[in-house]
Formats: structure tokens, sequence, C-alpha cells
């Protein structure tokens, strides 16, 4: 049996905003490790640190708020033990942005890599779009340094744009250093790329039209049950430990029940396939 993680997100319901109380669940339900984002970087690295030493939590990665943070947040992953930095998307309106991104990880990489950490970068659907005559996530893959990038693949996401996420770490093998244990229920295809420059911006979030806001609503609630989705995750995992993959990270981003409860069955029935 693998050790299973929590990507911290998961508590982002509205409901659940003590980080704190929020690693302690964690613990209780029986999670191995925790992924931090946003909040958790309230907490003083040494104090991070020692809690999760405390509730016997390895931090194996975090997700910077954004790419501006990274030189500020590489070394507090470092403190708090953390292997990987990573982001969760980027918006890559054309061909040449998807190239100019490439480039701009492999800098970021190099930032990472002076703090003994790696910089990672986490798909949703819009990867999986064109670029070219390929997907964005080929050119990703193509244009970056395996020793200064690595991926985290969010399997859910990538069967949600209609792809097999086993055949994708098959096909980049070594490439995908983590996998999101993210359940979808249905196919949508690569959604296209979001431009939020122009949209009011509210509580540091973009306010959307009505159109996108359904859009995004109804991607979110495929997010269903654990071994309730489109990802056979027995295959999944030993596709995973076939091809280097060092972690596999739980993410829930909606739920219909209560998150708490809904986060405990998930590891529950994980705990059988992982």
């Amino acid at each position: 049996m693998g050790k299973i993680n929590l990507q911290m997100y998961s508590f982002n319901d509205g409901k659940h905003n003590d980080s704190r109380a929020n690693l302690r669940t964690a613990a209780e339900l029986g999670y191995d490790g925790v992924e931090l984002f946003g909040p958790n970087f309230e907490i003083p690295a040494e104090e991070m640190k020692a809690l999760t030493q405390e509730l016997g939590l390895s931090v194996v990665s975090m997700h910077v708020p954004n790419k501006a943070m990274i030189p500020e947040l590489a070394p507090y992953a470092a403190a708090v033990g953390a292997h990987f930095v990573g982001l969760g998307i980027e918006p890559m309106l054309n061909d040449d942005e998807v190239h100019r991104w490439a480039r701009e990880l492999n800098e970021l990489g190099a930032v990472c890599k002076k703090h003994g950490c790696m910089m990672i970068y986490h798909n949703h659907t819009q990867e999986f779009g064109p670029c070219g005559d390929v997907r964005v996530i080929d050119v990703l893959m193509r244009e970056t340094d395996p020793e200064l990038v690595g991926f985290e693949l969010d399997a859910g996401w990538c069967a949600a744009a209609g792809f097999d996420p086993i055949e994708f770490v098959r096909e980049y093998n070594g490439r995908v250093k983590l996998i999101h244990v993210k359940e979808s229920s249905e196919v949508l295809g690569p959604m296209e790329p979001i431009d939020v420059s122009g949209f009011e911006i509210v509580d540091g979030k973009p306010v959307f039209p009505k159109e996108i806001q359904e859009m995004l609503e109804k991607a979110d609630r495929i997010n269903c049950a654990a071994c309730e989705g489109l990802v056979d995750w027995a295959k999944m995992k030993e596709a995973g430990d076939a091809c280097g993959c060092e972690a596999y990270i739980v993410e829930r981003e909606y739920s219909e029940g209560d998150r708490v409860e809904e986060l405990k069955r998930d590891i529950e029935r994980y705990r059988e396939v992982l």
C-alpha cells in the first residue's frame, strides 16, 4: 500500500478557513502527507515544519499563488522539506505564449533548483488543446529542461479533456513527478484559456461573465467521489510507479455533502487501489 497525500486546497470550500486545524484534520483522516497552497503560507516556515512533524505529515509539495512569488516561496519550500514547487495554471492565449511559457518555466525551474526543489506545472483541461499540430502539453514537455521542470498530472482533468492519463504517463516516462488523484465523471473536452485581464477583481478573484461562470461551475461539478470517475486508479498507480511518479495527491474541488466526510470516504476507497 502506497502513501496517500492531500492537496490542502481540498478544504477551500468556504467553511474550513483555519490552516492549522485543516492540517490536523488531514492527519486525523489518515493522509500521509500534504501539498500546501496559498493560505497555508501564512504559517511561518519553522512553525509549519514543527506542526507537520508533530502530526506525522510529510510536506510533499506546494502550490504558489502566482509565478511572481516563486523566488519568495522557494526558500519556504526548502525550509519545510517540500521537494516540489508548483503552479496551477497559465492562460497561454496563443501559440506564441505557449512557447514563451515553456521558456519561463525553465527560468523558474532554475530558481527552484538553487533551493533544492523542483519546479512543477499542473495541468487543467486547457493544456490538452492544440498548439500548432500538437497539444499545448506536448510543447511544454518538449521545450522544458527535465533537470529543471517536472509535471504534476491532474489525472481527472486529463480524462475530462478526453485523453487517457495512464497512456500520458507512459508517453512521458520520467517527466510526471506527481499525480493529482482527482475524479471526473464525464468528458468535457479541452477548455479554452481564459484571459482574466479584462475582468473586475474582487477579493483577489476575477468576476466572470455569466456564461464563463456557468462553464466553470459545470467543470467543478464533475469532480465526483473516489473511484466513481473515469480513471482506473489501480492501473494509474501501476503506470505511475513504473514511470517515476514520486507521490499521489488527492484533491477535491467539489462535493455534494460535508467536505470532511467526503475526504474521509475518499481515502478509505483509495486505500483499496493506491
